[in-house]
Order: C-alpha cells, then sequence, then structure tokens
C-alpha cells in the first residue's frame, strides 16, 4: 500500500509527501526514480518528492495500491515557464504567486483537482494567459 498526502508548507506551496515500503520500492522501476529525486523523512510519510513526480506517479501506479490521506489537499494551481523547465505551485492564488506569473509572461495557471475516490485527475484553466495586441 502506497500512502499519498498533499500539505502545504509556510509559503503555501504544496508538498507531495509519500509512505512506501521497501518491497513497492524495489517492484517498481518508475518509483526509485521518483525516490532518487525526493528526499527521505522522518514520521509516517518517509518521502518528501517534487511535485512534478505527481502526475506521473499517479497514472502509472495500480489504483489498488493507492490510498490518499483524509486530511490531503485535493486540489492546488500550477503554471509553467514558456519551455516547461520551471513548474510552479500554489495551493492558492496569493499576492506572490501571481507576481510571480506576471514575470513569466502570465502564461496559463492550471487549477488540478484530484478526486479521491477514483483517483482522477481533472486540471482546467483558472487564469487564461493575457494576449496584448500592440
Amino acid at each position: 500500500m502506497i500512502k499519498i498526502k498533499i500539505d502545504k508548507n509556510s509559503l503555501n506551496e504544496p508538498i507531495f509527501k509519500l509512505s512506501i515500503n521497501k518491497e513497492d520500492i524495489l517492484n517498481n522501476r518508475f518509483i526509485k526514480r521518483v525516490i532518487y529525486e525526493g528526499k527521505t523523512k522522518r514520521g509516517m510519510y518517509n518521502y518528501e518528492i517534487p511535485m512534478k513526480f505527481f502526475y506521473p506517479l499517479l497514472n502509472n501506479l495500480k489504483k489498488d495500491d493507492v490510498y490518499i490521506d483524509t486530511r490531503s489537499n485535493l486540489s492546488f494551481l500550477e503554471f509553467t515557464d514558456d519551455f516547461e523547465e520551471e513548474f510552479h505551485y500554489s495551493i492558492e492564488a496569493t499576492p506572490k504567486y501571481m507576481r510571480k506569473w506576471r514575470e513569466f509572461n502570465c502564461p496559463n495557471i492550471y487549477k488540478i483537482e484530484l478526486d479521491k475516490e477514483t483517483l482522477k485527475l481533472n486540471k482546467r484553466v483558472a487564469f487564461k494567459k493575457i494576449e496584448v495586441a500592440i
């Protein structure tokens, strides 16, 4: 059983936490890659993984093996730069997050919502890119 929790830090950014056994890590090559990029922690959730691995991890795991924590945040905001090198996440649209959005020429901000029962992601545009005609 793999337990997932999306928590938030003091900057209102989502933190992807994972609780997994060594057996599950050895059985899945993809999880090895994710664990390699993450940090080990103490406590119930023993790994902190970068948010960019949330979609691939959820899509590549069997739905029966995944459990979402009851206290997990089920929605967050995301935008990327033009070349999709930098990802920026937030739980809510704060002034600091929107300032950063303007620095990257106002790309689309997506709201990602996770359905807890079916484990499906719903990605929709929350803020559209501003088109300026000069």
